[in-house]
């Protein structure tokens, strides 16, 4: 509950623009707040904020939100391939990536076997 007033908080200061590293790691451990409480569009959103925010500050964590965002997407089901966007479709191929990018596609496309194998290796 403490967590959840201080990164509302946090998100409604005004004046003064942060870093988009500072702000990334508040919308991180935001994001990891909802998934907590099962709020997992919210933290989808969340997650894709903070990516957003590290690839603008030029941060590998990027890569760690995405994966973050990737698992809340389906979580709450979403129909939406994260990796559509603009901002994340750069790193589809990624090495670190490339298992989020097959789970998610057989996530989408109902290839449970495919999807189990992936998550085995």
């Amino acid at each position: 509950k403490k967590l959840r007033e201080v990164f509302d908080k946090a998100m409604r200061v005004q004046g003064g623009i942060p870093h988009p590293r500072t702000l990334a790691i508040i919308q991180e451990l935001g994001g990891k707040m909802h998934m907590q409480s099962r709020e997992f569009e919210k933290a989808a959103t969340t997650f894709f904020s903070a990516f957003k925010s590290y690839d603008e500050a030029g941060d590998r964590a990027r890569l760690r939100c995405l994966k973050y965002l990737v698992l809340s997407s389906m979580l709450h089901a979403s129909s939406i391939n994260p990796f559509d966007s603009q901002e994340a479709r750069p790193y589809r191929d990624d090495p670190e990536i490339l298992a989020m990018t097959q789970l998610v596609s057989a996530f989408q496309n109902n290839e449970i076997k495919k999807f189990e194998s992936i998550l085995r290796s």
